[in-house]
């Protein structure tokens, strides 16, 4: 079944039709006690929000969120957004679907990657890390999903691959602040790189869309099962547990979301560990930032819409060149110089 337009393309004041998949479903009443169905679409370009307004009671026992369906519609502005005014929706069977069409994958050649992540592995010179981290990430399980998990559900990295790419660019990072800064332990300050997000492959849901929380994920979190993870392999490994090394290197990925708020168990107590809460969130803001580049029409510089995590519009440039495929995925661009604009400083909120 051909897919129909993809969300990224979709326009305010245009008629939509096509293929997309239910991310969320509620049932609501207006202020005059009328029903209607507030749903969430996603493909992967993004999602949009719809509104069913007619047979809202009828059309909400035919299908239930995670389904495919078929709608058709009006594109309109509300509230610095598009949302669509749906008028035909009708459920579509998954043997019908080609779920590859809805799940966001990166762009980056995840092979290349995964040969520089390994690379970085090779490089570690301490026995005891290099140990632990082969064997992990030798193992078939690991490496498999690590090389498919995404690294969010919406804020960053959300999409096939994410995991993967995320790691490589915080590494790459760590591994050049190590030559800035010569005093750092660069072993240890790369492991936790290369490991800092590793329960995320059993935090997120993916196999199809949308991309969700699975329950030991909601209810534990990335940095808990990540250390679990660890100590696994050091028992399997018969590694001294309680060796600096490996108490300094779970240090890192309990303490790298920097603050308690934000889901850390720990505060980062070591050089290391500030460096990698720096890192790991810098990577996770460029990446959003990135994400907002391609809603700015043109070539030059523009405002988004307003940013309610981060309480401010971002004045950034829009993507110049951008080339799609029959599938409507943006390929490469080129940058422009950015004016002089009054710097501003990021919110403290941590980007998972």
């Amino acid at each position: 079944m051909k897919k129909g337009v993809f969300i990224s393309d979709i326009l305010p004041g245009t008629g939509v039709e096509g293929l997309f998949c239910v991310g969320s479903k509620r049932m609501l009443e207006t202020r005059n006690g009328d029903p209607y169905l507030a749903i969430t679409l996603t493909d992967r370009t993004g999602e949009i929000e719809g509104r069913v307004w007619n047979r809202a009671r009828e059309l909400d026992s035919v299908f239930a969120q995670k389904d495919y369906v078929r709608i058709k519609g009006e594109a309109q502005k509300f509230r610095d957004s598009i949302q669509l005014k749906i008028t035909h929706l009708e459920p579509v069977g998954d043997e019908e679907v080609d779920s590859g069409l809805f799940l966001p994958v990166t762009q980056a050649d995840t092979e290349k990657l995964w040969s520089e992540f390994n690379g970085y592995i090779k490089g570690i010179r301490s026995r005891v890390l290099s140990s632990l981290l082969n064997a992990i990430f030798r193992d078939q399980r690991i490496s498999k999903a690590f090389k498919l998990a995404p690294a969010g559900k919406k804020m960053h990295h959300a999409y096939i691959g994410g995991l993967l790419e995320h790691s490589v660019s915080v590494t790459r990072m760590a591994d050049s602040v190590c030559r800035l800064y010569p005093g750092l332990d660069r072993d240890l300050l790369v492991s936790g790189a290369l490991i800092h997000d590793i329960g995320k492959i059993d935090e997120f849901s993916y196999s199809r869309p949308p991309i969700d929380y699975t329950d030991t994920g909601r209810l534990l979190g990335h940095v808990v099962l990540g250390a679990s993870i660890i100590d696994s392999f050091i028992a399997r490994l018969d590694i001294e547990a309680s060796s600096s090394q490996i108490i300094t290197l779970k240090h890192l990925v309990l303490s790298h979301h920097g603050q308690k708020e934000f889901g850390a168990p720990v505060l980062p107590m070591i050089e290391e560990a500030v460096v990698l809460n720096m890192i790991d969130d810098l990577d996770a803001k460029l990446n959003y930032l990135e994400r907002l580049k391609r809603d700015i029409h043109g070539t030059g510089y523009g405002w988004t819409d307003y940013q309610r995590l981060f309480e401010r519009y971002f004045y950034l440039q829009g993507l110049e060149d951008v080339k799609k495929d029959g599938d409507g995925v943006a390929g490469n661009t080129r940058v422009k110089k950015r004016p002089d604009l009054q710097p501003s400083l990021w919110s403290g909120r941590k980007m998972e």
